[in-house]
């Protein structure tokens, strides 16, 4: 099976990231998910945006229209749903831990198990999911900080591989600039399905299609993703997450 091509935060290299422009190009390229970033105002309106802060302002001391005014861009996640059900499937980033079950009571009237996953960097958030929605998929973002911090705290590969376990993430979603670093390939490599982020390069993503290690490949282009897939031979996609 060939991987997936996700949308990172929409076609992103095509319009302004995590916004409904870019969700509407991403479904255009046909990608076979968009993935985006989701926060909480001050007023407990989820909203789809990445960084913590605008114009240096945190979104979580912001009422939802203080929000819109600084950046009107900025969609809900109900704006979200609305926009993408029946024509993509999702792949949905908590940014912080604690408003789980606000989220899955938005996903799921419009979105079956099959057609979203979740992931996160926080474990707290990844075990929550898989408490309360067994059924759903959840990922473990797998960056340069859990290096640092798996350093910091002396934790080798068998506490990590433990860790991960023990919060039941379904697959690791690395940055791509990690896939040959050796605490990862000790803790996750032939354990669990992986899916890499942010792949715009090329040939790096015609060599990651043809991994067998890699099943999802998250990409500001999706549309180069989804041409290079179609021209690789004996393409087999199934759709499966």
């Amino acid at each position: 099976m060939q991987p997936l091509i996700i949308a990172h935060r929409g076609a992103s290299a095509n319009a302004k990231e995590n916004t409904l422009s870019a969700f509407e190009r991403a479904i255009a390229f046909g990608a076979d998910m968009v993935e985006f970033d989701v926060r909480r105002t001050k007023d407990r309106v989820l909203v789809i945006y990445h960084d913590a802060e605008v114009n240096d302002k945190p979104i979580r001391k912001l009422t939802y229209s203080e929000l819109h005014v600084l950046d009107p861009d900025i969609p809900t996640l109900t704006e979200v749903v609305d926009l993408c059900k029946g024509k993509i499937r999702l792949d949905v980033e908590l940014k912080e831990a604690g408003y789980e079950k606000q989220v899955m009571e938005i996903l799921r009237p419009a979105f079956d198990a099959e057609s979203m996953v979740v992931t996160s960097f926080h474990p707290f958030a990844i075990r929550r999911i898989k408490q309360h929605y067994p059924d759903v998929k959840a990922g473990f973002l797998f960056g340069h900080g859990t290096v640092k911090f798996c350093k910091s705290f002396r934790l080798n590969a068998k506490s990590v591989r433990d860790r991960v376990r023990e919060m039941r993430a379904d697959f690791i979603a690395p940055n791509w600039q990690l896939l040959s670093h050796s605490l990862l390939s000790q803790v996750v490599m032939g354990d669990r399905p992986v899916w890499v982020w942010t792949v715009n390069d090329e040939p790096l993503m015609t060599d990651l299609l043809g991994d067998r290690r890699i099943q999802g490949i998250i990409t500001d282009r999706p549309d180069v993703g989804m041409q290079i897939r179609a021209a690789q031979p004996d393409a087999v996609l199934t759709g499966r997450l």
